[in-house]
């Protein structure tokens, strides 16, 4: 047992020194690089869930009110609370309270602006994907700028001793690689995760819960002062013939 430990810890060290060390400079970037893209890469996916995205709870607490104090606890709650289902809520409340339109299919605001929130928080992934193979690169063209500088100096014509440089030059650009493909991908995945809660998903159960609000969402007294009469006699939830599209 001694013996395979000591074994397998050599086999480490060699490794690491083959495919991390003799990267360079860049690797000294590249390294925690792929470690924090990683981390980021769970944390999204754990974020995107749907148990996250829209909880279970609070949907079947808004189907459950039944009176105006319900419905104020009820939006207490969505002011503390982060989810974007939560903040989508939130938004339509607030846009019901101003005498604008709650209907989704008219008013797609408080939609978007959840939602690009969530586009945003992909930025670190898509920086990662773009900087990790430049790195790499920057870093594979210093080592066989090196290279070439020493063989011109000692005179070296063996072609065996060049090619093997080239090849440990080239480590820097298989770890840029390394981040940027999955990086890339689970960009992809969780872009198209976020594109389907906005065009699916938040608009069909926003549209159920706000006609279940709708009747205690009252306007509030500044904005009775600067809204219109017809804005005034028009319920929260009542939409445009022409903003639906209807004749």
């Amino acid at each position: 047992m001694p013996i395979e430990t000591h074994e397998l810890t050599r086999a480490v060290a060699t490794n690491f020194d083959e495919y991390v060390v003799r990267g360079g400079i860049c690797m000294t970037l590249l390294v925690p690089l792929s470690v924090v893209t990683l981390g980021i890469i769970i944390q999204r996916f754990l974020d995107l869930r749907r148990s996250r995205v829209i909880p279970i709870g609070l949907v079947e607490t808004a189907r459950a009110i039944g009176n105006r104090d319900e419905f104020g606890a009820f939006r207490d709650r969505l002011i503390d609370d982060s989810c974007p289902l939560a903040q989508v809520l939130l938004g339509y409340i607030e846009a019901g309270e101003r005498g604008e339109p709650v209907h989704p299919d008219v008013n797609r605001e408080p939609i978007e602006d959840s939602t690009d929130r969530l586009y945003q928080s992909l930025t670190p992934l898509s920086t990662a994907y773009v900087v990790a193979p430049l790195l790499g690169v920057l870093g594979t063209t210093i080592a066989i700028m090196g290279t070439f500088r020493q063989f011109a100096i000692a005179g070296n014509r063996d072609m065996t001793a060049l090619v093997l440089a080239i090849d440990q030059s080239l480590v820097s650009t298989m770890w840029g690689l390394f981040i940027a493909v999955p990086a890339y991908y689970c960009f992809a995945m969780l872009q198209r995760r976020i594109y389907r809660y906005e065009r699916d998903v938040l608009p069909a159960l926003s549209k159920e819960i706000v006609r279940k609000l709708a009747p205690y969402i009252r306007f509030r007294e500044e904005d009775l002062l600067t809204n219109g009469a017809a804005e005034q006699r028009r319920g929260p939830f009542e939409t445009d013939d022409s903003a639906c599209g209807t004749s």
